[in-house]
């Protein structure tokens, strides 16, 4: 498998038709593009997923399903791979919601949201990044970064998404999981 590229893009988002690969150092004043996936379920609980022990960046962590947009892709396209890739979970764009777009110190990070509904063993999990899946309730997410358990993204993110979740009180219907 070829080194993953990824498309440079300036500090107000436009690409600049630069290139870098993956591991490498982004290039001071400029971003690439990172997705956040967070699956919730008919009963308010939100999917994480376990970092595979082999992994680079913080292994056996929980985490949000997501990952980095590769060259030409935007970052709807690359929400889409990502939970194809990572937990077998086949979304329409339409079904996809970008809940926001925040500007990182090396990327700009874009968080959707995807009604789904399923059992943890209905997932087909990407071995290679990710171990375990499961459904976990805004405050057990909490604890579990109170404990070291599940990554930090910071106060200001778990508010904007909690938020964004106590405000649609009224979801649609979430899809079941369709094995690929």
């Amino acid at each position: 498998m070829g080194s993953e590229i990824w498309d440079l893009y300036d500090a107000h988002g436009r690409r600049t038709n630069q290139t870098m690969v993956r591991g490498e150092e982004v290039p001071p004043g400029l971003y690439h593009l990172a997705v956040h996936i967070w699956p919730v379920n008919d009963q308010g609980e939100l999917l994480i997923q376990r970092r595979a022990p082999t992994v680079q960046w913080n292994p056996n962590l929980w985490a949000v399903t997501g990952g980095s947009a590769v060259r030409g892709e935007d970052a709807l396209a690359a929400a889409r791979r990502e939970l194809c890739e990572e937990i077998g979970v086949d979304a329409s764009a339409h079904a996809l919601t970008l809940i926001a777009c925040l500007k990182r110190s090396n990327s700009f990070c874009s968080v959707y949201t995807l009604p789904l509904n399923g059992n943890a063993e209905d997932f087909v999990l990407q071995k290679e990044e990710v171990s375990e899946v499961r459904w976990c309730d805004p405050a057990g997410l909490m604890r579990m970064v109170s404990e070291g358990q599940l990554y930090n993204y910071g106060d200001a993110y778990f508010r904007m998404l909690f938020t964004y979740f106590k405000q649609r009180h009224q979801q649609p219907a979430a899809q079941e999981i369709k094995k690929l």
